[in-house]
């Protein structure tokens, strides 16, 4: 929701500290990424199975023995911003998330350069549809926060051209189609290594009544949107 685009009202005390934390945070969700695709990829035999099982087990009882209850929410970074590492599309600590990179401007154009793996498998050999959704709907999702109007997902309807390939680099893009006060609509698509539009998106993205106090007046218009709220001219594939 945030997506990294706004200061933290909470000071660091430790900046330093906290970016070893995070290094650290950031590298066991990695490790622990990667055995979830060794898992499903392994073809090692029963009792080797069971033996991993075990360390398994014996490493989460460890990292339990100091946990807080329920999810994460938002934190403040090492850099001063806020940040929901628990997402899981772009979660620095979530091992299920891909992760995701995106990048974005004041624009509400964004981009995220991504390759799924086994763990994200539908139909064989191709991405689950449920996740094609999901990766448009954290880089639509991204458009409003760049334009200061961080909102949540109101609807996102989601076309599927052609099947999204695993393993292979894939593009991610969203552009804004139109502001309206507190309400974003925006659009995007997903395209594969050979340029082809794999799955494409609309999506209405509202800033939540809570959050509103704590942002600008909305006028009706961003960066990208045309007074009135006309639609944003889509940006180029290049």
């Amino acid at each position: 929701m945030t997506d990294g685009a706004f200061a933290s009202p909470f000071p660091v005390e430790d900046p330093v500290a906290l970016a070893a934390l995070e290094v650290a945070q950031s590298g066991l969700a990695a490790a622990v990424r990667a055995l979830a695709d060794a898992t499903v990829r392994t073809r090692v035999a029963a009792p080797d199975l069971a033996a991993v099982a075990e360390q398994v087990e014996t490493l989460t009882a460890r990292l339990l023995a100091e946990a807080q209850e329920g999810p994460l929410g938002l934190e403040t970074d090492s850099a001063g911003r806020l940040r929901d590492h628990g997402n899981a599309m772009v979660g620095m600590r979530n091992p299920i998330a891909p992760p995701l990179v995106v990048t974005g401007d004041e624009s509400g154009s964004t981009s995220c350069a991504l390759t799924l793996g086994a763990g994200y498998e539908g139909p064989p050999g191709y991405v689950h549809g449920g996740i094609v959704a999901a990766v448009l709907d954290q880089v639509l999702g991204s458009v409003p926060a760049h334009l200061g109007l961080p909102g949540m997902t109101a609807y996102l309807n989601t076309t599927y051209r052609r099947p999204t390939p695993l393993g292979a680099p894939l593009h991610c893009r969203g552009w804004v189609e139109r502001v309206d006060g507190w309400k974003v609509h925006a659009r995007g698509e997903i395209r594969d290594a050979q340029d082809l539009v794999t799955a494409e998106a609309e999506a209405l993205f509202v800033v939540p009544r809570w959050a509103r106090e704590h942002l600008d007046r909305p006028t009706g218009d961003a960066a990208g949107t045309a007074p009135g709220g006309e639609a944003a001219q889509e940006p180029s594939a290049s």
